[in-house]
């Protein structure tokens, strides 16, 4: 029977939760310079009720909390052990005025019109945004701001070399854990309502749709550097799926995908490692 979005999306979670002591080392540094920016655009003063979804690793809450104190901001995120990482993070940064929260983002058990601006840097779920788009104008005061990072539709040179060397060497048996998360991943990337986050058009008229105005798309360039092809790969499995992926190939397959990726990847890796540019679109809206 064919996997169904929800069940993709706790998949999804569980492998957030597997990984997220290693998301948080690796990945969520590369994604501080985003998050800045939809600081900058959510203008936090104190006082002001902030509501953080998906917050992972708690990165984008960590920042709005000086900003807003005494007042509390509140993150929630479906990955349990994300939710874990993302106290010590607070906890070791001395940040009191946070309340990280289990919760689904496209299911908000809170009360309409309570939060003046609702943040979230890169956690917008692909699979059933609508819902999440739903619950963020409900619980926004009138006129109340909401601010959101996502990809660009076109992958970035290095993600797009290393998905087509993985899946000429990925293991033709995988187990049943695996074989569920590619499914899980093959719905995430090509539902067409998932492909639709990624087109600010189709974004804005979705929001429009639920009662938003003011709607404005912002791309901005961010700047990233990997030091060699392990560091590449150490960022992309920090996931979950892809680390799975490269556990369950063979020795002599996994590696010809890394002698394959180096390969692919030798023009634009100099001496001092690989640079390249990731697009973001900000959104921005008014309840």
């Amino acid at each position: 029977m064919p996997l169904n979005a929800n069940e993709a999306a706790l998949l999804y979670a569980d492998e957030y939760s597997r990984m997220a002591e290693t998301y948080d080392r690796v990945v969520a540094p590369r994604f501080e310079p985003i998050a800045r920016t939809v600081v900058e655009l959510l203008a936090p003063k104190p006082g002001e009720f902030i509501l953080d979804l998906a917050t992972g690793t708690g990165l984008l809450a960590c920042l709005l909390a000086p900003r807003v104190a005494p007042q509390t901001v509140v993150a929630i995120d479906l990955a349990d052990e994300a939710i874990g990482v993302a106290s010590f993070r607070a906890g070791n940064a001395g940040i009191r005025n946070v309340r990280f929260e289990m919760m689904d983002a496209r299911n908000i058990v809170y009360p309409g019109q309570r939060f003046d601006k609702v943040g979230s840097n890169l956690g917008i779920p692909n699979l059933g945004y609508d819902r999440t788009f739903y619950e963020v104008h409900r619980l926004l005061k009138p006129g109340g701001l909401f601010v959101f990072s996502e990809w660009d539709a076109k992958p970035s040179a290095s993600f797009e070399a290393f998905y087509e060397v993985l899946e000429r060497h990925k293991a033709a048996t995988p187990s049943k854990t695996l074989a569920q998360l590619r499914e899980a991943v093959a719905l995430n990337r090509n539902d067409p309502e998932a492909k639709a986050l990624k087109d600010p058009k189709a974004v804005a008229r979705k929001l429009e749709s639920f009662g938003f105005v003011d709607v404005r798309d912002i791309p901005k360039t961010y700047a990233t550097h990997f030091a060699s092809v392990a560091d590449l790969i150490a960022f992309m499995a920090a996931w979950g799926w892809d680390e799975r992926e490269l556990s369950e190939m063979s020795p002599d397959h996994r590696k010809a995908f890394e002698e394959e990726l180096a390969a692919r990847l030798a023009g634009p890796m100099g001496p001092q490692g690989l640079e390249e540019t990731w697009t973001i679109h900000l959104t921005t809206a008014r309840a």
